[in-house]
């Protein structure tokens, strides 16, 4: 859903003389972004739902476990598709557009429509992110749980998250005073009501927090693998696995990026379109990250399946039996592991086997690995 562009409106201010900026064209006025914004953030919102369903489809099905982290990460949804919807919206009435077109030819009440919706689409984004995070927190303390180390990192970290997360609220809803949920442009009427902050003093100082945010996420699970005492081969297998964490991250930087050029340049609605959709692949593509390790057990099962009705040798249970009997088998192995192997079979993607984190941090292998390896 684009935005229409005022045909009428554009050809009225033009015939004004002196009404609009020199050099500024009809051809100029009527470019737009929006309808290639709106599919991409259709395509990733479309993406998210998709590896959501299969995640919990795993979980119910499959694990037969729905954690808390899995509550949390649907809860996430909740906010995401309201703010995807908003998003949109934003684009269809122009949101995106030239400055210029802002400014003159949308009508006053329009304008502030605009402002009203994004200032409740950002306080929506910003939970929306919170919420994405403490999923992952939570499974991370969930996999590490007989850790001490490691459970009071993660504790610190959602507290941390918390305490940044107020801030960045506070700042979108105290950004003008009077409060309001209007954010005058300076060639507005309402701009002399208000005393307000600039978008881009506050938007700069949420992405910052947000990376950082980002960053504390997404530095646990490399924590965990470093501390992991298997072979290079294994902890490459993990990397693989935390990778999109790293693409999270990157899209936090180009967020902090599109904020600072789209406030200090001339033209700075310009760049609002990415701006929208960048954020809504920030929260998706978290939610995509905290999410794979838990397809494992479901495509797991597939393949397993696969195998079966291919007709192959049965015989062989470290080869083909599936993967919740894999995990169940394992578990009764090691009941008092500080990493439970359940939980981290799921997150490693099977690549490391039946190993148990020590309270000191260290990992060993357990005998039966031991007596696999030797073999």
């Amino acid at each position: 859903m684009a935005s229409p562009t005022n045909s009428e409106a554009i050809q009225a201010a033009l015939s004004k003389p002196g009404y609009l900026p020199a050099a500024v064209t009809a051809d100029f006025l009527e470019q737009s972004r929006d309808h290639a914004t709106v599919i991409a953030i259709l395509f990733v919102g479309t993406l998210v739902l998709v590896i959501m369903a299969l995640r919990c489809c795993a979980r119910v099905f499959v694990t037969k476990h729905f954690g808390l982290d899995d509550w949390l990460a649907v809860l996430t949804l909740i906010p995401y598709i309201a703010f995807i919807a908003l998003s949109i919206i934003l684009i269809h009435l122009g949101s995106g557009r030239h400055f210029t077109y802002i400014e003159y030819i949308l009508d006053n009440d329009t304008i502030n429509l605009t402002e009203t919706l994004d200032f409740a689409a950002h306080l929506i984004y910003t939970t929306a992110l919170l919420v994405c995070r403490l999923s992952g927190l939570a499974f991370y303390s969930r996999i590490t749980r007989r850790h001490g180390t490691l459970t009071w990192s993660i504790r610190a970290a959602a507290v941390f998250m918390v305490a940044g997360y107020l801030p960045q609220l506070f700042l979108i809803v105290f950004h003008c005073l009077p409060v309001t949920s209007l954010w005058p442009y300076a060639f507005q009427p309402e701009v002399n009501n208000y005393t307000c902050i600039s978008w881009g003093e506050v938007y700069v100082t949420n992405s910052t927090i947000s990376l950082v945010c980002d960053l504390i996420l997404f530095t646990i699970p490399a924590t965990i693998i470093h501390i992991l005492r298997v072979s290079l081969k294994d902890k490459l297998k993990l990397v693989c696995v935390v990778m999109p964490g790293l693409l999270v991250i990157a899209i936090s930087v180009v967020r902090m990026y599109l904020v600072i050029d789209s406030q200090w340049v001339t033209d700075e609605s310009w760049a609002y379109d990415p701006f929208l959709g960048v954020e809504v692949a920030e929260v998706g593509t978290t939610l995509i990250a905290l999410s794979i390790p838990a397809l494992k057990p479901f495509f797991g099962s597939v393949f397993a399946f696969l195998d079966r009705n291919k007709g192959e040798d049965q015989s062989s249970p470290r080869k083909h039996r599936t993967i919740g009997t894999s995990l169940a088998h394992r578990e009764r192995v090691d009941p008092n592991a500080d990493v439970t192997t359940r939980e981290l079979d799921e997150w490693s993607s099977g690549s490391v086997r039946a190993m148990t984190m020590q309270s000191t941090g260290s990992t060993e292998l357990l005998p039966q690995q031991r007596e696999r390896n030797d073999g």
